[in-house]
């Protein structure tokens, strides 16, 4: 019974005592910001902190996780979701050589596809200009994508 109360307290401390972030987080509504690769590109010339998805207008996944997952969510986290819709870009062979560059990590490759495939949705996480994250395909979360937006303070207050 001791053994029992003891581990019973441990999971009450365990629950109670998450990381909360080190920052002001901005509970205003966010926005979806539809962008083009360019403008993704100079974002990160401009050494800026940010994310943006590859997407499709007629991607299921896509839709899945606005409906789903975004929408929810952005009501009262203040940052842009930045999307780049593949199917409207002037040159996509810019986004083919994107994604050459930056490979999609292997642990999100469905099935027969490959590290350099253009895949939606994807999201980058940028810091810096530099990308320091890539997640491929809905089985994201809210809760990891709230982890995400956390790590690079994506919905910090700016004062």
């Amino acid at each position: 019974m001791k053994k029992f109360l003891m581990g019973l307290c441990l999971c009450f401390a365990l629950v109670g005592c998450q990381a909360k972030p080190n920052y002001t987080r901005n509970t205003e509504m966010g926005a979806v910001v539809t962008m083009t690769f360019d403008e993704a590109m100079e974002k990160m010339e401009n050494k800026e902190t940010f994310m943006f998805a590859f997407t499709q207008t007629t991607c299921g996944g896509c839709l899945w996780f606005k409906e789903n997952i975004l929408s929810g969510y952005i009501k009262n986290h203040g940052f842009d979701f930045n999307e780049v819709s593949i199917d409207t870009e002037k040159n996509p062979q810019k986004i083919i050589d994107f994604v050459a560059e930056n490979p999609n990590p292997e642990k999100f490759l469905p099935e027969g596809y490959e590290p350099t495939d253009v895949l939606t949705p994807t999201f980058y996480f940028v810091e810096d200009g530099e990308i320091k994250d890539i997640f491929v395909g809905t089985d994201i979360t809210e809760k990891d994508f709230d982890q995400l937006i956390q790590k690079y303070k994506l919905d910090e207050v700016k004062e």
